[in-house]
């Protein structure tokens, strides 16, 4: 029997749990793919031959690339044992006309899905999913392509070598629109510290210059956390690194943030998503507009840069929103850190959201992009994401900034206001750090028009 993990899009990161999955299976029983890296008709071919798939869906992008993959499958094959696994799973399941036969798990334990691969190697204990509390944190990432072919930051005109790492998974918090916490409920689990720790020291010494934190809040078990990153900077104090926290807890464990800048954090990802009360709080953010400028200058005045990310366009969005988004883009100095696709993201609301569907604020499923279609107030709205959209998809190897000027002049211009000529910053960010692949939070730059 050969076992197939596939990986359809982790944001440019190795697949963290393909490194798992191998660490739980026999010795060499288990192949990992990326198509991220490999070709699909290369990858496709590889795939048919084996008779024990997993395939991830982790978020939209990856669900969509693993649709067009579960289309092309051969179908000749009814004793291929085939596992669907990723917050995005049953999302996929329910917008295929015919969902082939396989085991769909929202939220699974690497050994559980080792239980079902290679039940003869596994106890019933080990194949038991933690779903919160402490769980054990086993890799193997010699299955996996080399760290150099993965996301790289660019930090002081340096391409760094990037690593991955999680020190918990899932989420405590419940944000309405977040697939996270659609699938979690609040709910978290805890990796074992010296484990990870042990796997961030093993990428540095493969050639990691930065490590990113990939937990959905890197605040979610603070003491945890810090622990775990107190530990990697001690024994390798040139790494720098990055961390994704809501705003709001920025603000609640501002105490931390000398911390984090002592521990050489580069810079923090947060999802900002809007600037208009109204919308945050349909989202239930957690946070309103005014705390977003706070939490910036709080991380600023400790060296720590500010990723903000957005979902401009949603059903409570006004014109205003995305000139309000812009200044405050320009006012913190972030024009070269924001990825220009980040202007035109439109909300995703799948069948499983946490968000009512109202008949007002949604329109019809539509499976293309497993989500409800979005209702704008003012028309004018979907012609300006469109425009967007266009603007960054075209952008090709422009810089960042070259794009946003395009970007804002193109929002100006919507609103009827005269385009800006000064894009002075009201405060100084610390040395912009540029991820070579674009991160996103709860949504991804799909069309639904």
């Amino acid at each position: 029997m050969s076992a197939l993990f596939v990986s359809t899009y982790e944001l440019g990161h190795q697949p963290q749990f393909g490194a798992e999955l191998a660490a739980e299976m026999p010795e060499g029983s288990l192949q990992v793919l990326d198509l991220a890296k490999v070709p699909f008709d290369v990858a496709l071919d590889a795939i048919n031959q084996v008779d024990q798939l997993v395939i991830t869906a982790p978020m939209l992008t990856g669900a969509l690339v693993a649709k067009d993959l579960l289309a092309a499958l051969e179908v000749g094959q009814p004793k291929r044992t085939l596992i669907v696994v990723g917050l995005y799973a049953n999302v996929l399941k329910e917008s295929l006309a015919h969902p082939p036969t396989a085991i769909w798990l929202d939220r699974a334990s690497p050994a559980e899905i080792a239980a079902i691969l290679a039940p003869a190697s596994t106890t019933v204990s080990e194949a038991k999913p933690r779903v919160t509390g402490r769980r054990p944190y086993r890799v193997d990432r010699s299955v996996l392509a080399p760290l150099e072919q993965y996301r790289s930051v660019r930090i002081d005109d340096r391409d760094l070598v990037t690593g991955y790492l999680e020190t918990s998974i899932g989420c405590r918090h419940r944000c309405l629109h977040c697939p996270v916490a659609a699938i979690w409920n609040g709910r978290i689990a805890i990796n074992d510290a010296e484990a990870v720790v042990a796997d961030g020291l093993a990428q540095i010494e493969a050639g990691a210059q930065h490590i990113s934190f990939g937990d959905p809040d890197f605040l979610n078990a603070p003491r945890h956390s810090l622990a775990v990153l107190q530990a990697l900077a001690e024994k390798a104090p040139w790494v720098t690194f990055d961390i994704t926290t809501k705003i709001s807890e920025i603000l609640r464990h501002r105490e931390l943030l000398p911390q984090l800048g002592q521990h050489h954090v580069n810079f923090v990802i947060s999802a900002v998503e809007s600037l208009n009360d109204e919308v945050l709080a349909h989202l239930d953010k957690g946070h309103q507009a005014a705390d977003v400028a706070v939490a910036r200058d709080l991380l600023y005045s400790h060296g720590i840069g500010m990723h903000p990310t957005f979902v401009p366009f949603n059903p409570w969005a006004e014109m205003h929103d995305l000139v309000d988004i812009i200044d405050f883009v320009i006012e913190s100095d972030v024009i070269e850190v924001v990825e220009p696709i980040q202007y035109s993201i439109e909300l995703l609301t799948p069948t499983n959201s946490l968000l009512p569907i109202d008949n007002d604020d949604f329109g019809a499923y539509d499976a293309d992009v497993m989500g409800y279609r979005v209702r704008y107030r003012d028309a004018r709205l979907p012609q300006l994401q469109d425009r967007l959209y266009r603007i960054a998809s075209d952008a090709g190897d422009a810089s960042f900034g070259q794009t946003f000027r395009h970007i804002a002049d193109a929002v100006y211009e919507a609103n009827e206001l005269r385009v800006r000529e000064d894009y002075r910053p009201r405060v100084e960010a610390p040395n912009p750090a540029v991820m070579s692949e674009p991160w996103f939070c709860c949504a991804a730059p799909a069309k639904s028009r």
